[in-house]
C-alpha cells in the first residue's frame, strides 16, 4: 500500500512537469500553486489522520514522505526536460542556469553587478547564451534591430504582467493597449510641452544651484547622487502632481521616495526570479506596504485633480488616456521614478567621468562658457547643437547605461531567426546593453574607453550606431528621452559654466566604490559621490 501510495506520488510530479509547467507560463501563479500544494499536503494528512486511523505523528510523517516524493518526481522530471529535451538544449551556458532561475539570483549575489558578469560570460561562451532556462542573452549588434525593430512579431515578456489586473504604459504586453497610451504621453514630452515646463525646471535648478554655491564658498564635498536625485524627484513630482516633494530645499526623501530608494537593491534581487518575486509580494507585510504607496499616490492624484492650474505638466497629458482612472497611480509611480532616476544616475556618472578626466572639463568650459545664460539657466535650444557636451553624454550613457541588463521579449509561438540564428518560440530573450556598449568590438573601437569625440569628429570609433541603445529601440523606447536630453544638456551646461569639479581629498575608496558597485536594480543603484565644487572666476 505504501509502496503503491509512493510511486502515485511520484508519478503525479512526473505528470505535474510533463502535462503543466513545462508549458506555458507560470511564474505569476507561484502563489496559487504554493496553496494548492499546501491545501493538498493538508488533505493527505486528514485522510491519514482521521480517515485511515494513523496517529498524528505517523499521518505527519507521511505526508511529509508523500510530498517529498511529489517534489521528487517534479523536480527531477524537470531537471531532464531542461537538460536534455528542451527547445534551448542546444544553446551554451553554465549547466545551472539550464536547471533554474535561481543561478542569476546566486550570480548576483551580493552587489547585483550579473551584468558585468555577463559580459564575461559572453566573452567565454560567445554570442548566445542561456542565462535561464527559457532565456538567451544574445550579445550581437544585429539582435537589436532583429529583437526591438519594427519589422518583427517579439513582444514583452512574462516581466511585463507583475502589475496585473492593473497596466501601465511600461508595464503592458499588449501592443494595442501600449500604443494608444503611448500618444498621450508622447504629447508630454513634445517640445512645446517642454517649453511650457521651463519656469518649473528654472525654480528648482535655481534651488540647486544656489546649493552649490554654498558648497563652493564653504569648500565642503557635496554628494552628487543625492544632488541630483533630489533634483529630479524635486521636478518630476511637480509636473504630476502640480507639487513639489521639495526634497532639495530640505534634504528629506519624501517618504514614499526614501522607501523607495532604501528599498531599491531588496526590489532588485527580487525580479532577478519572477515567481519568487510573486511569492514575495503576496506576504502580507509587503502586500500592505504595497497597498499603502498605491493609496499614497492615489491621494496625491486626487489632490492633484482639484488643482485649477494655469499651464499644463504631465498629468494635463496622461490623465487624457483610456482607462486612466484605473491605472492611474501606477501611471503616476512610473513618471516619478522613470522620469527622476534614469536622469540622476547618468549626471552622477557624468561628474565621475568629469573628475576622472578633468581635460574634458576644460573641453566642454570652453563650449559653454561663453553662452548667454539667464540665472545660471542655458537655453536647451542654444545647446542641442554643440557636439562636446552631446558626444559627453552619450559616452557617459554608453559606458553606463542605466539599465545595464536590458529588458525581456518573448519570440513568437513559430519562433524567430535573430542575429542570424534561429531562436524557437516562446523564448525570452535579452540583449545585454552593458555588454553590448562597452564589450562588443564589432560595434565601437576601444569600447571599454571614454571618447566622447566617437560622437562628433571621430565617428569612424562606431561601428555599429545601432548599437547604441541606453533608451531602448523601437516601439517600445523611452517615451521621456527628449525631456530626459533636454535635463541632461542643461544640467551638465550649467554645472560647468559656474564650477569646476574634482574627486574630494580623503574621498577616494568613497569615489572608488561609487563606480565599482553600481547595482543593478532593474535601474541603478549608486552610492554616494563626494566632489569638490570650485567656483570659476568672473562667475562670482
Amino acid at each position: 500500500m505504501e509502496s503503491r501510495a509512493y510511486l502515485l506520488s511520484f508519478v503525479s510530479g512526473v505528470s505535474s512537469e510533463v502535462l503543466l509547467f513545462s508549458r506555458g507560463e507560470w511564474d505569476r501563479y507561484a502563489p496559487t500553486i504554493l496553496k494548492s500544494l499546501t491545501l493538498s499536503a493538508l488533505g493527505s494528512f486528514c485522510l491519514l489522520w482521521k480517515g485511515l486511523g494513523l496517529s498524528l505523528i505517523a499521518a505527519l510523517r507521511e505526508t511529509t514522505l508523500l510530498g517529498a516524493v511529489f517534489l521528487l518526481g517534479l523536480f527531477s522530471s524537470m531537471a531532464i526536460y531542461r537538460l536534455f529535451f528542451h527547445p534551448l538544449r542546444a544553446f551554451p551556458g553554465p549547466v545551472a542556469a539550464r536547471l533554474s532561475a535561481l543561478w542569476v539570483f546566486k550570480e548576483s549575489c551580493p552587489d547585483l553587478r550579473f551584468y558585468v558578469k555577463l559580459r564575461q560570460l559572453h566573452n567565454q561562451y560567445g554570442d548566445f547564451i542561456r542565462i535561464r532556462p527559457r532565456e538567451i542573452s544574445i550579445c550581437n549588434p544585429d539582435a537589436v534591430v532583429d529583437i526591438h525593430g519594427p519589422r518583427n512579431h517579439i513582444r514583452k515578456g512574462e516581466f511585463y504582467d507583475q502589475l496585473s489586473p492593473h497596466r501601465s504604459l511600461q508595464m503592458t504586453r499588449d501592443p494595442a493597449f501600449h500604443s494608444r497610451k503611448r500618444r498621450y504621453w508622447d504629447k508630454a514630452f513634445q517640445t512645446k510641452s517642454l517649453q511650457e515646463y521651463m519656469p518649473r525646471l528654472r525654480k528648482h535648478y535655481g534651488t540647486l544651484l544656489d546649493i552649490f554655491t554654498r558648497h563652493a564658498a564653504s569648500g565642503e564635498p557635496i554628494d552628487m547622487s543625492d544632488s541630483f536625485m533630489y533634483l529630479g524627484f524635486d521636478l518630476i513630482s511637480e509636473l504630476t502632481f502640480g507639487e513639489s516633494f521639495d526634497m532639495l530645499s530640505t534634504g528629506i526623501p519624501n517618504e514614499i521616495i526614501g522607501e523607495f530608494i532604501q528599498g531599491k537593491k531588496f526590489v532588485g534581487f527580487m525580479v532577478l526570479s519572477m515567481w519568487l518575486f510573486y511569492l514575495l509580494k503576496a506576504l502580507p507585510p509587503i502586500h500592505d506596504r504595497i497597498e499603502y504607496w498605491l493609496m499614497w499616490y492615489e491621494r496625491a492624484l486626487d489632490k492633484r485633480k482639484a488643482m485649477d492650474l494655469q499651464s499644463p505638466d504631465f498629468y494635463t497629458h496622461i490623465s487624457q488616456a483610456e482607462n486612466f482612472e484605473h491605472d492611474r497611480s501606477h501611471e503616476a509611480q512610473l513618471a516619478i521614478v522613470a522620469g527622476s532616476d534614469t536622469v540622476a544616475i547618468t549626471l552622477t556618472n557624468v561628474c565621475y567621468l568629469l573628475c576622472r578626466y578633468p581635460e574634458y572639463q576644460k573641453k566642454l568650459f570652453e563650449e559653454v562658457g561663453e553662452l548667454p545664460d539667464e540665472d545660471g539657466l542655458i537655453d536647451d535650444q542654444i545647446l542641442v547643437g554643440k557636439p562636446c557636451l552631446l558626444g559627453i553624454i552619450n559616452e557617459a550613457l554608453r559606458l553606463y547605461p542605466p539599465v545595464p541588463s536590458g529588458v525581456q521579449r518573448l519570440t513568437p509561438p513559430e519562433g524567430a531567426v535573430i542575429a542570424g540564428r534561429y531562436i524557437p518560440g516562446n523564448t525570452v530573450v535579452t540583449t545585454p546593453t552593458y555588454a553590448l556598449q562597452r564589450a562588443d568590438k564589432r560595434a565601437f573601437v576601444k569600447p571599454d574607453d571614454f571618447i566622447p569625440e566617437r560622437w562628433f569628429s571621430q565617428p569612424e570609433l562606431i561601428l555599429r550606431k545601432d548599437a547604441f541603445f541606453p533608451f531602448s529601440y523601437g516601439a517600445y523606447n523611452c517615451a521621456g528621452k527628449p525631456m530626459a536630453m533636454m535635463e541632461l544638456r542643461m544640467s551638465l551646461a550649467m554645472v560647468i559654466k559656474r564650477f569646476s569639479l574634482s574627486f574630494a581629498p580623503g574621498k577616494e575608496a568613497e569615489c572608488q566604490r561609487f563606480v565599482e558597485d553600481q547595482a543593478d536594480c532593474f535601474i541603478m543603484h549608486l552610492h554616494p559621490l563626494p566632489l569638490i565644487l570650485k567656483r570659476r572666476a568672473g562667475t562670482e
